[in-house]
């Protein structure tokens, strides 16, 4: 079970519990592990490293435990250690663990747990002290510092991003008017008769016409001189290539609730309507609006953004506002990244969560701050619960808490300071959260009940008349902009992530439906796989600026419908950047029932907006397309189609004969390096199976890895310490990511299949370390004292050579793991300096 990843100090969780007379049942006060000493030097001769010393802060409790009652879990290379006796001390509150084996060099816990089948600690055994980390080779000498270096902070970016694709004039105007908001944030004036955004639009005209005229020299007989968006999305598809038309932002909606309130049978049904604060001009609007046409189109026109409900809020609880996450009485806690659980300062019935609810993790007083410092608005993300919270409670401070967990895709993007300043939670938990995405739908079939909203209607039916060439019946839609966004499944998606809700990687499809021929039509991306009698459309841009066509199929691909059929379209109106708001911006809600909800907000901004992909990407992107081999029959094929999934960094493919069929063995290099496992083996080969020549098998296996064994020797400067430079080299020569944001000679992402290993840019390298005056195989008499190898060929040295001879099939590593020697190790032999 994963544990709550809190970065809390514990002496003073040690000295409240030393404290505390908190009875916890039989008489026992409440106790936890002080420390735990490994005997090594001062242990019986044969049992060095097998013993441990486990003190206890109380004597509560401490004789009655059994060899059952520890665990002792991690290592790398020894694992399953197990406690063979222990021997209460004469202090009474010490027992000394025999274990079976001494552990290797990696960190391991020693927890408390009531049995084998049971691993909550004892009854009378405080949570946070049940457990302790430590290492077997505490007194093994070391040279280096044990505080390991800290990670830069990556600067924070300011301002919007500025979108250097931008073609057209809506796109020029908004990115102006972005800048500037961010430059001048007290100018806040959309007017088009203000100056500043007279000049705005000036500007922005003048770069569209510029822009325009760039395309407009050819016809639209051929791909590269096409002048409308028609043109170019149908030659690019003829070329194989699907140019993206846009999509809608999304965020999340946190509720504030002045009472509780259950839903009958939801609170804030799917597709109900938000608003962004419009321009207010004196006047002011309350947060919940009645259904009205007329005040929704005013404030349509006075700038609000229109955003609807993706799933619906079914219950409403004042708890949900705002729980503080619990410190458990100690100061300067926090969450640290990548957290994935947390503790409430709420009980689970005041709450009422359940698993696939979302929360809002939000921080109210930056870390050092006061209540009076505002605090850092990026401190706030969205999860989802991956399962039901978990009662718990503290019994130093006699609260009850709830234990909440969320996806391993929503881990925690920041460090987030928890606990309270003065009485005020420096961070909190808002519930009452549900999503919405930009757009608004009009309906323009039969009237619609009262308690909805009736946009004024642009045509008869939501469809024009085709004003086109061309055999395939076309309407043009009464829209100037449609919304294109991915599907969404309120239910299947309280099974995933946040961040999958949040930013889908499914593809945007029209939100345009028909009604009509005795049918309900579809929007479909394209034809292509429709059956004849399927009822589905596809909607395509028109030949002007911002026009949408709706396009029926032909009765091969794609039903066509009967002469002189009718229809009514359903028709969502937005999409683009202008969804992606700031946080805060969405201010009202829509409902004819708002009850219990006295205030609400989008705590994150919202994202994936985006105009339709820009006419120079197209024409750089299209003509690429059909290179991209979408089969595969050689091995170099399966290699490379596998090279494209985001989890593969580089692939190998060999293809045999095994009696009565080819087998192509795929050898995978995946990205940060791991073991090919079942469930990366599903993975591949789904995603391989589009390509797959029939009469070919698929065998997936872990690239051979090649491990080094090298030693170099080193001249220090006079004025440099050897251990500093021993240090330095180790950091360079290894497998992980480095402080400076480098990686080392030897990470898994570098290292490539095939690649031989060669000793001049390493030495080159090694060369730009402080200190280094000079370094190689040789000392400073040339006389050789250095190896560089492979350890499966232990006689051979190439260090004459100075490449290393790597296979096609296999990949160099090195690890240099004390606790996995034959993982390829690096050794320097120091000499000079101070």
């Amino acid at each position: 079970m994963t544990k709550c990843r809190c970065h809390c100090g514990t002496s003073l969780r040690r000295q409240r519990v030393l404290d505390s007379n908190a009875d916890m049942g039989g008489g026992l006060e409440i106790n936890g592990i002080d420390f735990v000493e490994v005997l090594d030097s001062d242990a019986p001769a044969g049992m060095a490293q097998k013993l441990l010393d486990v003190a206890f802060l109380k004597p509560d409790g401490v004789a009655a435990l059994n060899e059952d009652n520890f665990a002792v879990t991690g290592g790398t290379r020894i694992k399953s250690i197990k406690v063979v006796s222990l021997a209460l001390q004469p202090d009474g509150s010490t027992q000394r663990l025999v274990l079976d084996q001494a552990g290797d060099f990696s960190p391991y816990v020693l927890s408390l747990r009531q049995g084998p089948l049971n691993a909550a600690p004892p009854a009378n055994m405080d949570r946070q002290l049940a457990s302790v980390s430590f290492s077997f080779k505490v007194e093994c000498p070391s040279d280096f510092d044990c505080v390991d270096p800290e990670m830069p902070v990556p600067v924070r970016p300011q301002g919007p991003p500025t979108d250097y694709l931008t073609r057209d004039f809506s796109g020029f105007r908004t990115m102006m008017l972005d800048r500037m908001s961010a430059t001048m944030a007290d100018w806040t004036e959309r007017n088009p008769a203000d100056l500043g955004v007279t000049l705005v639009e000036v500007l922005a005209d003048a770069a569209d016409k510029a822009s325009w005229f760039q395309d407009a020299i050819g016809t639209e007989a051929f791909f590269e001189r096409t002048r409308f968006r028609q043109s170019l999305v149908r030659h690019a598809r003829l070329l194989g290539y699907r140019p993206g038309e846009g999509c809608n932002a999304r965020t999340a909606v946190a509720v504030t609730a002045d009472v509780d309130r259950d839903g009958a049978p939801d609170v804030i049904a799917r597709g109900t309507r938000f608003l962004t604060r419009p321009e207010s001009r004196g006047q002011e609007w309350s947060n919940v609006l009645t259904p009205d046409a007329e005040l929704f189109e005013d404030m349509v026109r006075r700038g609000a953004v229109v955003f609807e409900a993706l799933e619906p809020l079914k219950s409403l609880r004042v708890a949900r506002n705002g729980a503080g996450f619990h410190d458990w009485g100690d100061e300067g806690c926090c969450l640290t990244k990548g957290a994935t659980s947390a503790f409430l300062t709420r009980g689970p019935g005041d709450l009422d969560l359940a698993g696939g609810d979302l929360l809002v993790l939000e921080e109210r007083i930056p870390f050092g701050g006061s209540a009076e410092d505002p605090p850092d608005p990026t401190h706030r993300q969205v999860v989802r619960l991956s399962q039901d919270p978990t009662p718990a409670s503290d019994p130093i401070f006699g609260i009850a808490l709830t234990e909440v967990r969320w996806f391993a895709e929503d881990a925690l993007r920041f460090a987030l300071p928890i606990g309270t300043l003065n009485g005020a939670p420096m961070s909190v938990a808002r519930g009452n959260v549900l999503l919405v995405d930009e757009g608004r739908t009009v309906d323009h079939g039969d009237p619609a009940p009262e308690d909805e909203i009736l946009l004024e209607t642009l045509s008869e039916g939501g469809l024009l008349p085709d004003d086109g060439p061309g055999q395939v019946l076309c309407y043009r839609l009464a829209a100037e902009e449609v919304v294109r966004a991915p599907p969404f499944d309120p239910e299947g998606a309280r099974s995933a992530s946040a961040v999958a809700s949040l930013s889908p990687v499914a593809e945007p499809v029209a939100q345009v439906a028909l009604v009509g021929d005795g049918e309900i039509w579809t929007t479909v991306p394209d034809l292509l796989a429709s059956e004849r009698f399927a009822p589905h459309v596809t909607v395509e841009p028109g030949t002007a600026q911002g026009s949408a066509y709706v396009r029926f199929g032909d009765g091969v691909l794609g039903r066509h419908p009967t002469d002189g059929a009718t229809f009514v379209a359903r028709i969502r109106h937005g999409g683009g950047l202008r969804g992606n708001i700031g946080a805060g911006a969405i201010a009202h809600v829509v409902t004819g029932d708002g009850s219990g909800i006295f205030a609400l907000d989008n705590p994150v901004p919202a994202t994936g907006g985006a105009v339709p992909e820009p006419r120079t990407a197209v024409h750089v992107a299209a003509p690429q397309a059909f290179r991209i081999s979408r089969r595969a029959v050689t091995a170099a094929d399966y290699a490379e189609v596998a090279a494209r999934h985001p989890s593969v960094a580089r692939a190998f493919g060999r293809r045999r004969w095994t009696g009565s069929w080819h087998t192509v063995t795929l050898a995978l290099d995946l990205v940060g390096g791991g073991e090919v496992d079942v469930a990366v083996e599903a993975e591949l080969r789904a995603f391989i199976e589009d390509h797959r020549l029939a009469g070919h098998d698929l065998e997936f296996v872990s690239p051979v890895f090649v491990p080094l064994d090298i030693i170099l020797f080193v001249c220090a400067a006079p004025d440099a310490y050897a251990s500093d430079i021993n240090r330095d080299l180790l950091a360079l020569f290894s497998d992980r990511d480095l402080p400076d944001g480098t990686r080392g000679l030897f990470h898994p992402d570098v290292l490539a299949f095939g690649a031989d290993v060669a000793l001049s840019p390493m030495i080159a390298r090694a060369m730009r370390v402080d200190g280094v005056s000079w370094i190689g195989t040789t000392d400073e008499n040339n006389v050789p004292v250095g190896r560089f190898a492979r350890m499966d060929q232990p006689g051979v040295d190439y260090a004459n050579e100075a490449i290393l001879p790597i296979a096609s099939a296999e990949i160099a590593r090195l690890d240099n793991d004390p606790s996995r020697p034959e993982n390829g190790r690096v050794r320097f032999i120091v000499e000079g300096g101070r």
